[in-house]
């Protein structure tokens, strides 16, 4: 049966997906209530003004347009305005669908607009949110090694950091390790493996250094505006900590069974980073959610820009 089966028809499974969504929010909001004073939370929030809000949703927003950018490089063969129609309909969806079945929208969107083959537009997909993963975790071990919050030895602080350079550099070889794993298919896949790794074919040194740059610029955004929500928040706590929260943050949003828009893991995790560090819990989710909220307002913004391109589609191989 197309898009589920006769024991789990799609609707069914959304619901389900929904339910697990308000689950986890719910359970989140819980354990909040009982470890937090949220009306003081709430409090702070409400004390960050229009120029903390205009800056928090101007840097995510610079993240989606960034993110387009870097869609643009990887695709040089397809209509550059469906491509960044592609990517902002993708980051809205992302934003506040559970289970993160809004990734389905980058691949499904290339191909409908931009006429991309749809298997070639799941490898683009898949390199770059690997690439994100790569960066994410690169950047948050050399974050530890720095961090003066952590006790860790000499030792334990140069093999973490030389573990984030290694995985910051293994960003480049990306496109390089999925041409190999092409050419070691099984032989019964061999077309769709050849597709699939088409995803890295145009991707020559210069534009993966390109693209690896414009992968770093997205997460410094990010980090520039946990920085600016923490400081609206009445907290300095460092730049290494303020980054450090909001790649754990990103990783947590990124966790397939998920809150209602995120909600719940992402604050947690970003308020587990602040509190380490010896600040106050209320004062670090007023951060976290003014962030978050941020982070909604700009994919909201970029999915409005979306519906105003050209409304004509190039129908891809998926259709075919």
């Amino acid at each position: 049966m197309k898009g589920g089966t006769a024991a789990n028809p799609p609707s069914q499974n959304a619901r389900q997906q929904w339910a697990v969504a308000l689950f986890v929010t719910g359970f989140c909001l819980i354990v909040a209530w009982q470890m937090v004073d949220l009306g003081e939370s709430f409090a702070l929030l409400s004390h960050h003004g229009p120029q903390a809000w205009a800056g928090g949703i101007g840097l995510c927003l610079s993240m989606g347009v960034l993110r387009a950018i870097r869609l643009v490089v990887v695709i040089r063969d397809a209509p550059l305005a469906q491509v960044v129609r592609a990517s902002f309909l993708h980051g809205a969806a992302n934003a506040v669908l559970p289970a993160k079945l809004g990734e389905a929208i980058l691949p499904v969107g290339l191909a409908h607009y931009a006429g991309l083959d749809f298997v070639r537009a799941v490898g683009v997909l898949f390199l770059l949110r690997l690439g994100d993963l790569f960066a994410l975790l690169g950047a948050g071990l050399l974050l530890v090694a720095v961090a003066d919050f952590w006790t860790l030895t000499t030792a334990m602080r140069v093999t973490v950091g030389i573990g984030g350079t290694a995985l910051l550099a293994g960003i480049l070889f990306l496109p390089w390790l999925i041409r190999l794993s092409d050419r070691r298919r099984p032989e019964g896949v061999a077309g769709l493996t050849g597709r699939f790794a088409a995803a890295a074919d145009p991707i020559s040194t210069a534009t993966a250094l390109m693209s690896a740059g414009l992968t770093a610029a997205i997460w410094v955004a990010l980090g520039l505006a946990a920085e600016l929500s923490l400081a609206s928040a009445g907290l300095s706590v460092g730049m290494a900590t303020a980054w450090l929260a909001s790649i754990a943050a990103s990783l947590a949003f990124a966790l397939p069974t998920n809150g209602l828009a995120s909600f719940g893991p992402f604050e947690a995790a970003f308020v587990a980073v602040i509190v380490t560090a010896g600040a106050p819990a209320e004062a670090a989710l007023a951060a976290a959610i003014h962030l978050h909220l941020c982070a909604l307002a700009a994919a909201a913004i970029t999915g409005v820009a979306a519906s105003v391109f050209p409304q004509g589609s190039v129908r891809g191989s998926l259709y075919k």
